[in-house]
């Protein structure tokens, strides 16, 4: 079964699947961790909302623990759980012209969503180099976030248009920056985005479907 076949079967049995994916990435075939890796480029501009954010809760944008995840059933399960829940759990509704990036909300954006999980990931042990807020723009244009997470078996995206957890290469995105592995407070350009031609360290406030 590929995993677009499995995304239809997804849909037909909801959470109940979740196990089954597991056994997608973490059966004998390994068929989609394929152990790639995002390139990443020079320090870029961090988004504004990520900097108030930071600003609010500082102890929330310290480093926790280094490397990547060792992926195991066990931390795959935890994974697809996490993902999951988060993705039930917030309605999704635009900001408004301030992008607020804010954790354990009842209704957010892509962020909320992101940085949620991320949270959640933190607080059962996982490490900070491993949880990455990542931002890409879709086919339309329109600005998205998500979770990146890094495994010795790759690197999975967590996003809320997906009930799905796929390798960031499956995911197709214009990927534009991330969260820097060391200094959560620190982005870098993601190989292949256009270069920020901005002085200011911190990126300008923007309206839905704009540069960050």
């Amino acid at each position: 079964m590929n995993v677009h076949e499995f995304s239809a079967k997804f849909e037909a049995v909801g959470g109940m699947a979740l196990g089954m994916l597991g056994l997608l990435f973490l059966g004998s075939g390994h068929a989609e961790a394929s152990g790639a890796y995002m390139r990443v480029m020079e320090r870029t501009s961090t988004p504004a909302g990520h900097v108030y954010y930071c600003a609010q809760e500082p102890q929330a944008c310290s480093r926790y623990g280094e490397g990547a995840v060792v992926l195991t059933q066990a931390s795959w399960d935890q994974l697809l759980e996490i993902n999951h829940r988060v993705n039930q759990s917030i309605k999704p509704v635009e900001d408004g012209r301030i992008d607020t990036w804010s954790v354990y909300v009842t209704k957010g954006d892509c962020e909320d969503y992101a940085l949620t999980k991320q949270r959640e990931l933190l607080r059962v042990g996982w490490p900070s180099d491993a949880l990455l807020i990542t931002t890409a723009y879709l086919q339309d244009g329109t600005y998205h976030a998500v979770l990146l997470v890094r495994t010795d078996r790759g690197e999975f995206v967590l996003d809320n248009l997906n009930s799905l957890v796929l390798p960031w290469e499956k995911v197709k995105y214009h990927w534009n920056k991330r969260q820097a592995v060391g200094n959560p407070r620190v982005w870098q350009r993601i190989a292949g985005a256009p270069r920020s031609t901005a002085n200011n360290p911190v990126a300008g406030l923007r309206l839905r479907g704009r540069q960050p």
